[in-house]
């Protein structure tokens, strides 16, 4: 029984490309141009079966780094406001409170800045074992001030 076979003839685009796939095929120990070409198709198929899957584990890779980086993002925002609005409210309690005379000013604001860090360094305490980063931003803040 003969084996059923479908043929096909191939033009190459050059003389000079048939030449590089002639010697492609006997480097790489093909026993003709034939089997090379055949060869190179079936990793071409292989390949492009392998190169869809990879690009869709990819695509959805890259769409939960994308999801997540938002998340992230909105989580950081959220944080800085938060932070910023119980600053402002502290600052403005404290300096809400009645103003004593003239002569104990300096040492009511120095009372003030003192009540404000310990707040800050409770605050960041609060937090110190969920953000080491945040703590610290916020004693450094309250020093500067």
């Amino acid at each position: 029984m003969a084996k059923q076979r479908t043929e096909r003839n191939l033009l190459f685009p050059s003389k000079d490309f048939r030449d590089r796939v002639r010697s492609a095929a006997k480097e790489r120990g093909f026993r003709s141009e034939q089997a090379f070409i055949l060869a190179a198709c079936q990793n071409e198929m292989e390949r492009g079966d392998s190169t869809e899957a990879l690009d869709d584990l990819e695509a959805r890779i890259a769409a939960t780094l994308a999801n997540t980086g938002k998340q992230v993002q909105s989580l950081f925002t959220l944080v800085h406001a938060q932070i910023a609005l119980t600053n402002s409210l502290l600052q403005y309690v404290l300096t809400c409170l009645v103003e004593p005379p003239e002569e104990v000013l300096p040492a009511a604001r120095a009372r003030a800045k003192a009540r404000y860090a310990k707040i800050l360094r409770l605050a960041g305490q609060e937090v110190a074992t969920r953000n080491k980063a945040t703590l610290e931003e916020v004693l450094a803040s309250g020093e500067q001030q």
